[in-house]
């Protein structure tokens, strides 16, 4: 495999290959990122991580959600 095509591989790119439930719960959106249920409240209090959804009374977060956060991020 050419180094271009590891690199495309590795990025952005690569998200279309990841499969994710339809919905998941916060514990399951702490292990993506690796991160505590802790981190993943706290993003959601201060409107920084991915957008959950309601469900009745719970909280869960789509693939597409998932997908649009990180695609949104950038690096300086």
């Amino acid at each position: 495999m050419g180094k271009k095509k590891a690199a495309a591989d590795s990025g952005i790119g690569a998200l279309g290959k990841v499969e994710l439930p339809a919905l998941l719960t916060k514990e399951q959106v702490a292990e993506y990122f690796g991160v505590s249920p802790r981190t993943v409240e706290a993003w959601r209090s201060t409107n920084t991580g991915p957008v959950p959804i309601k469900i009745g009374k719970h909280l869960r977060w789509t693939a597409e959600s998932i997908r649009d956060y990180i695609l949104g991020q950038s690096v300086a």
